[in-house]
């Protein structure tokens, strides 16, 4: 009976090795083939992860898809690793052939020169057996492969299996990733002019233009009026909504009078007795001379009593919050206040000119240029095709992280076109801002030196 599984499951690892050999002729492009190889190798071979890599020209590593992810980060903890185990087994006798490595016993030749990175570095995440499928060239080197990942061994059927897929995978890899070599002499020849056309494409690329980046931008209020809490009460309600326009003394919200009340109430009684107090130590000091020395100690106990009235009926006063100026109301909402406690100081809100306002830029750490104090740009508001001409006058020198994730380094700027309307409170858009002139070839391939130098760190 056992014979009689086992080859059952002979048939169907052949069943599903020839299925996978068809689909795998069918693959268009390099993605196409990551995202199948890593995923789809699970139809023949249990695995936990899968990678897929390859030999960079500089003979460095780079890590091309993950199964189960859709974007793989390079430069992750257990990523980094990973491609330092890939340079190890490279530098081993049997890089290229399918083998197994496991995490109690290294097969690694230990003569190496290159650095080992002891049992205790391998990583949490990923399972204590790999299998390493490298993908070979016509001149026998390694030059990328596969990488899975599994919990227990790796049995001499699922090897030998993979052993076989593996040459489909390497078929394809060859197909996908061939470079098509173009005889730039050869189109000279038969076009002379176009040497012409080169000089001209030359001149094009070093022709000076002005180096521009895009960034987020929001409208803000330009020296806002602060409307912090008087002392620490409770907010009780609002008489304003966000965005609606007040006047000057107009209420804007209601503290919790409750406990002021009740001391009002207590110090207008204390204020009544001393008061009582008072005129019968004088009525009665007419003819004794005990009651007369009272008289001086009740009047400064009255004083004190009038200036704990007088104090608490100021607080009162305070508890309804009135707009010093005319303008708008800058606030989240009412339910995020409305029955929340609050401190002396703390910010509730802002009143803000709405003619008065700037421009609040967010510009992240890749896109940064040089730009100095001055510089100009545009900003395009969402659904607007006509820009507004601006001036950067404040650069943040401390990046910070945004709502977004983001780190972006902050910049704010002024709208230059004074005759027209400035835009709406809170308003967002896009940026374009300006900075020196650099060759147009700078100008077009500005990203991918970038990219250059993150990977070489240059």
């Amino acid at each position: 009976m056992e014979i009689d599984e086992a080859k059952q499951a002979q048939i169907e690892g052949l069943a599903t090795l020839l299925v996978l050999d068809d689909e795998i002729r069918k693959l268009s492009n390099i993605r196409e083939f990551g995202f199948f190889a890593t995923n789809e190798s699970h139809r023949l071979i249990r695995y936990h992860t899968g990678f897929l890599w390859q030999k960079g020209d500089m003979g460095g590593v780079s890590l091309m898809s993950q199964s189960g992810t859709a974007e793989i980060d390079e430069h992750a903890p257990t990523n980094e690793w990973l491609k330092l185990k890939i340079h190890e087994i490279m530098k081993s006798p049997s890089a290229k052939i399918i083998h197994q490595v496991q995490y109690e016993q290294n097969d690694l030749d230990p003569h190496l020169h290159y650095h080992n990175p002891d049992q205790s570095e391998w990583p949490d995440t990923l399972p204590h057996y790999l299998l390493w499928c490298p993908f070979l060239n016509r001149s026998q080197t390694v030059v990328g492969g596969l990488l899975f990942f599994w919990e227990k061994s790796f049995s001499e059927s699922e090897i030998k299996m993979m052993g076989w897929l593996l040459s489909s995978y390497q078929y394809a890899w060859q197909i996908l990733v061939k470079e098509k070599r173009i005889s730039i002499l050869l189109k000279l020849k038969e076009k002379p002019h176009a040497i012409a056309g080169i000089l001209v494409a030359i001149g094009v690329l070093l022709f000076p233009v002005r180096l521009s980046v895009l960034a987020k931008g929001t409208v803000v209020p330009k020296n806002p009026i602060l409307i912090n809490a008087p002392m620490q009460s409770v907010i009780r309600s609002f008489s304003v909504s966000p965005g609606e326009k007040v006047k000057a003394g107009q209420l804007l919200l209601t503290l919790d009078k409750t406990d002021l009340q009740s001391t009002a109430e207590v110090s207008q009684k204390e204020v009544l007795l001393t008061q009582a107090k008072l005129r019968t130590a004088i009525s009665q000091g007419l003819s004794n001379d005990q009651r007369r020395s009272e008289v001086p100690i009740l009047q400064a106990q009255l004083g004190i009593d009038k200036a704990h009235l007088d104090y608490t009926n100021e607080l009162l006063k305070k508890a309804d919050v009135v707009s010093p100026v005319a303008g708008i109301v800058i606030f989240d909402s009412k339910e995020d206040w409305v029955g929340q406690p609050v401190h002396t100081g703390e910010r509730i809100l802002a009143i803000a000119d709405p003619k008065k306002v700037k421009l609040k830029i967010a510009l992240p750490i890749a896109d940064v240029i040089q730009l100095d104090v001055g510089a100009s740009g545009e900003f395009y508001l969402y659904g607007k095709l006509v820009g507004l001409n601006i001036e950067v006058n404040t650069i943040g020198y401390n990046a910070k992280v945004m709502p977004s994730k983001i780190l972006a380094y902050q910049l704010l700027a002024d709208f230059t076109n004074k005759t027209a309307s400035p835009p709406q409170l809170g308003a967002q858009g896009t940026v374009r801002l300006y900075g020196h002139r650099v060759p147009l070839i700078y100008y077009l391939f500005r990203r991918p030196l970038q990219a250059i130098r993150q990977t070489l760190g240059i």
